[in-house]
């Protein structure tokens, strides 16, 4: 969640602005010539990609496609019908949701639409407990929406360099037969039911799971993102595990363009992205409202994306 100001392009790997683009807290008041609100489907895809190339942010057209996919979009419109903003949400069971993508056009702020966004939102998402990623200058009206800081993110991004990269036995690509044993894990970790999403990433990604006495106790996702490829999410008990699941995607991408947005501050799949050349390049905060979900040992080490967690 940032304020989305016009600046100096600087190219599609260009710094991810995080989840929520928005103005101003004061700015979000005013809602004379207040935009209709509508919900989005297919054929908004080009002007709502549209919107993320105009604050800069990295997402390809596919990268929505997916997205609307697995959630639900909402668009404000401008009095002539044209895409002013947007914002998504994605339902992980009965309980949990994650929002993002809430952005609105910098030539069309200041009209309360961010705000008017959100709440369509938590609307929607009913009793869920809602988690998001946010800048710190956002914290203050997330906070003031019933959020508080639970965590955090630190995004790497560069060109990987695959020498830190290492080999574990118990590391494989995964097969139809570990999809139960994945998808019970990422609910484990998750507190929510993400199946939907990992069914997504499956046809577009590819898997690798570490499996150990039997069972699979770990699984990373590489997919195509932005400029290049994304890793994630990662889904681990320790950090050492994660790292060896994370590294057979930054050998299939060796000298490409990679990302990993990691929950570690510091840890061993810090270390590791900082080892394989990838630059630490942000750092948002994610926030909550609602009770947190009851988790267990496993854990995200890496986030499929600062939108969908």
């Amino acid at each position: 969640m940032s304020v989305a100001r016009p600046g100096p392009r600087r190219g599609a790997g260009a710094r991810l602005r995080p989840t929520l683009s928005l103005t101003r807290p004061d700015a979000m008041t005013n809602e004379t010539s207040a935009p209709a609100i509508r919900p989005m489907t297919g054929a908004d895809l080009e002007a709502v990609h549209g919107l993320s190339v105009e604050v800069r942010w990295p997402h390809r057209a596919d990268d929505w496609r997916l997205m609307l996919e697995i959630g639900h979009g909402l668009v404000a419109c401008d009095e002539a019908g044209e895409v002013m903003g947007s914002a998504m949400w994605w339902p992980f069971g009965d309980g949990l949701a994650t929002i993002g993508m809430v952005i609105v056009s910098p030539q069309r702020q200041a009209k309360g639409t961010g705000r008017r966004l959100m709440r369509e939102l938590f609307a929607a998402a009913g009793g869920r407990t809602l988690r998001l990623t946010a800048t710190q200058a956002g914290r203050r009206l997330y906070e003031s929406e019933g959020f508080r800081v639970t965590g955090g993110l630190v995004q790497y991004h560069g060109t990987a360099d695959a020498a830190a990269a290492v080999e574990d036995a118990r590391v494989r690509p995964a097969t139809e037969a570990d999809w139960p044993g994945i998808v019970a894990l990422d609910r484990e970790a998750s507190g929510g039911d993400r199946g939907r999403m990992l069914d997504a990433l499956r046809r577009v990604g590819d898997i690798a799971v570490l499996e150990e006495g039997g069972r699979i106790a770990g699984f990373a996702v590489c997919r195509a993102f932005g400029r290049g490829h994304l890793v994630g999410p990662i889904v681990a008990a320790d950090g050492a595990a994660a790292v060896a699941l994370a590294s057979p995607h930054v050998r299939a991408h060796a000298g490409t363009f990679l990302r990993l947005d990691t929950t570690e501050r510091d840890g061993p799949l810090a270390a590791f992205a900082q080892a394989c050349g990838l630059a630490n390049v942000d750092e948002p905060v994610t926030m909550t409202r609602g009770p947190a979900p009851e988790t267990g040992p496993a854990r995200i080490y890496a986030v499929t994306s600062q939108a969908l967690g």
